[in-house]
């Protein structure tokens, strides 16, 4: 019989075993990748950013800033983790190798951050952002966290200390619902919300959204939404959705198909039912990539700013994602024939 012993975190451990490790399965195209990031990342920005229109004309005719140039500046700002002063040289630079045009004036980045113009704008080159990858994606994950708004709140204490929670207040935190590829970890859609809003209505819309642009073939979510609403929604897309079971879940299906046919599934092959499931766990994985790299508080004040901050901040990530996914399996960075697809953007 192997002996036991308290390992260095309190946690218990047989002896003769080794605490299981995941590292990266291409060591070759992870370190292209990461050599290369922000020079491609700025290469890619721009041509993402090249379809957005220019600007109407503002108040008595006022020429108003190119908001491609704009939201250029903001992903940059967002990606760098600099202030918008520090900012302007890397602009300079980027200027200088022809990914923008006119560097704007700091206090104009801010200025229109706040635009709730920009918001539709932002989402819509997300979903642009992650089309290269439609092909390379069939499971797909849906989870919501939390991002503070101010210095010392942190989501853990929020999330896991009750009593604490308690003494917290709701306007110190946003939160930010989103479907992304179990593969590539792509974030297809995202949807922002106060701090206390329930994660389970949101399903639905995340889902729909994502399947305008995507075959989804799964839908793997944590038991906060299990509902019978959330089943038909992963259904109705012809998916097949992966949520477990609660102890005291009924198993009527009260006219949901689809909420029979998963409860039959997990109760006759719940080995295979929860191997499915576990590909959630990617899910963590972009929250902790988007909060290590990005930060985990947000520095705008006003409402509009912060959601278009986190906008900015998706962006960024999707787009260092189909930095690594270029290295990895030569995706078609081509969105052309994707632009035309959005409301807010046109072809060239």
């Amino acid at each position: 019989m192997k002996s036991l012993y308290i390992g260095p975190k309190g946690q218990l451990r047989m002896i003769g075993t080794r605490k299981p490790t995941y590292g990266q399965e291409n060591w070759t195209a992870y370190n292209k990748a990461k050599t290369q990031e922000m020079l491609l990342l700025l290469e890619i920005l721009a041509d993402l950013v090249s379809y957005v229109p220019k600007a109407p004309r503002g108040f008595k005719g006022k020429p108003m800033r190119d908001f491609g140039d704009l939201i250029f500046a903001g992903v940059v700002k967002e990606y760098m983790n600099h202030s918008s002063r520090r900012l302007i040289s890397d602009l300079v630079l980027a200027r200088e190798r022809g990914h923008m045009g006119k560097v704007p004036h700091y206090n104009t980045i801010i200025k229109y951050m706040g635009d709730s113009r920009m918001t539709p704008i932002l989402l819509d080159l997300i979903h642009l952002s992650a089309l290269p990858l439609r092909d390379h994606e069939e499971t797909f994950l849906v989870d919501a966290s939390g991002i503070s708004k101010a210095l010392y709140s942190r989501w853990f204490d929020v999330r896991f200390k009750k009593k604490l929670a308690e003494e917290m207040k709701a306007k110190d935190w946003l939160k930010i619902h989103l479907i992304c590829g179990s593969s590539s970890h792509i974030i297809c859609t995202v949807v922002v919300t106060d701090g206390k809003a329930n994660d389970s209505p949101h399903l639905p819309k995340l889902v729909l959204e994502a399947a305008k642009n995507f075959r989804i073939k799964e839908v793997c979510a944590d038991k906060g939404y299990l509902s019978r609403a959330n089943v038909d929604a992963i259904t109705s897309v012809g998916a097949v959705p992966f949520i477990p079971l609660k102890s005291n879940s009924n198993l009527k299906a009260k006219g949901s198909s689809g909420w029979k046919a998963m409860c039959m599934y997990a109760q006759l092959k719940p080995d295979e039912f929860m191997k499915h499931y576990h590909k959630r766990s990617n899910v963590e994985t972009v929250f902790s990539t988007l909060k290590r790299k990005f930060g985990v508080r947000l520095l705008f004040k006003g409402e509009i700013g912060m959601v278009n901050e986190i906008l900015c901040r998706i962006l960024a990530y999707n787009i260092a994602v189909l930095v690594q996914m270029y290295f990895v399996i030569n995706v078609d960075r081509d969105f052309r024939k994707f632009a035309h697809l959005f409301a807010s953007l046109h072809t060239k």
